[in-house]
């Protein structure tokens, strides 16, 4: 019951659970309708006098074994990656109470780039840098990451929603070499821009066929030139856009050691090594790796019809299915370091959506601690029905709640 309310992001109490209430709550609704045709649980439900099973704290209690079930296997995760990247965003819920939702980003064992949730922080008493950089190596230490952590990413405005099966699923698969290669092309396009106005301008007479003239000037003695007017006007809208973009991803060319690769330029690495871009790897990330191996590994990479992929994850998981990880060691881990950076925070987004669904209007009083759990059994339900497949998530959930003190001993000692 509470697994199923938990994935489907419904209610648990009502406001009135009063015996005489003609609504107690999803929880106990459907507690008393499953009783119906369960005589085992009518019989305790009628009998019992300590433990009945429908307060809120066992309620509580509950959600925090399963929550904590799900956060083992996690780490479990997390302890056999090899690297980790955090990603933080923050929004305001229903309540004005502002939520710093956290995800770390890894690659598992069986080659899969994970986003997995680990909860929402208060932080509407204080959103300084300071506060954001303590949450952050709280979170480092609480997950015994510090070692494997190569990427932070933050974004301070939740402007997109990304969602779990549209644009979320997507930025997994879209790896930042990917996107890197889009700017520069973008780029290039404005900057070609600036060489065409007169094709442009002609076009667009001819489209609407009219001349684009600028309006009468008050001295009659000024000349009119549309073409040279909107000339000016158009290369100073080409130019801005160009210099924003080289401004804002100046920062990329930390990233130059994600042209290693780049499989468009395959057949160019095998005439000449790109020697830049290993050094920018050994500057940035060198203490990971054994760079002069990996420059041989790369060398028969390039020489190899067989490693040209569509993208980073198709290598790497290519290296995985042939047995090649123990033959290509240093490659097999780029491809996981490259995989591991975020491209965007779409993912930390979406979190959001479950958040707005979670906390409403008539529900937000749900206190922190709860809020972070029932949204960990929403956004990672992939995880958490993988689990329940298991024999032993029951057993473990119940070893879990029955750790707690209670006025009954359920653990036999």
């Amino acid at each position: 019951m509470l697994l199923f309310l938990g994935l489907q992001e419904l209610s648990f109490r009502g406001h009135f659970e009063s015996e005489g209430s003609n609504n107690r709550g999803n929880y106990k609704e459907l507690v008393y309708l499953i009783s119906k045709y369960d005589k085992q649980m009518e019989s305790h439900l009628d009998t019992a006098s300590i433990f009945t099973g429908l307060s809120n704290r066992i309620q509580n209690d509950l959600i925090e074994a399963i929550h904590k079930v799900m956060l083992n296997e996690m780490q479990k995760e997390i302890d056999q990656a090899k690297f980790v990247s955090i990603l933080v965003d923050e929004i305001s819920d229903v309540s004005a109470s502002s939520q710093l939702s956290t995800v770390l980003r890894y690659v598992t064992e069986d080659c899969v780039t994970k986003e997995r949730f680990i909860g929402f922080s208060d932080v509407s008493a204080d959103r300084s840098a300071n506060a954001l950089s303590e949450h952050v190596f709280k979170c480092i230490e609480t997950w015994e990451c510090g070692n494997k952590l190569i990427a932070q990413t933050y974004d301070g405005a939740a402007t997109m929603a990304g969602q779990l099966n549209g644009l979320q699923a997507k930025s997994k698969s879209h790896d930042i070499v990917y996107c890197k290669q889009q700017i520069d092309k973008t780029r290039t396009v404005l900057e070609n821009k600036l060489d065409n106005f007169s094709v442009f301008y002609d076009r667009l007479g001819e489209k609407y066929g009219v001349d684009a003239g600028i309006g009468i000037q008050r001295s009659k003695n000024i000349s009119i030139d549309p073409q040279r007017h909107y000339r000016t006007l158009y290369n100073k809208i080409i130019s801005t856009i160009v210099d924003q973009i080289k401004a804002r991803y100046s920062s990329l060319e930390v990233f130059k050691f994600m042209e290693l690769l780049n499989f468009n330029k395959v057949d160019e690495y095998c005439k000449q090594f790109p020697v830049d871009s290993l050094d920018s790897l050994r500057t940035t990330y060198g203490r990971f790796f054994d760079v002069i191996r990996l420059q041989s590994e790369l060398n028969v990479m390039y020489s190899m019809k067989d490693f040209k992929k569509p993208s980073v994850s198709h290598l790497m998981s290519y290296i995985n299915s042939t047995d090649l990880v123990e033959a290509m060691p240093e490659l097999f881990n780029l491809c996981k370091l490259i995989l591991t950076i975020p491209s965007t925070t779409a993912s930390v987004e979406r979190s959001f959506s479950a958040l707005s669904r979670i906390k409403t209007y008539q529900r937000n009083a749900t206190g922190e601690r709860r809020l972070s759990r029932l949204a960990l059994m929403s956004i990672e339900k992939d995880l958490l029905q993988e689990l329940m497949k298991r024999e032993d998530f029951y057993e473990n959930v119940i070893d879990i709640f029955a750790q707690k003190d209670r006025r009954i001993e359920l653990i036999y000692k």
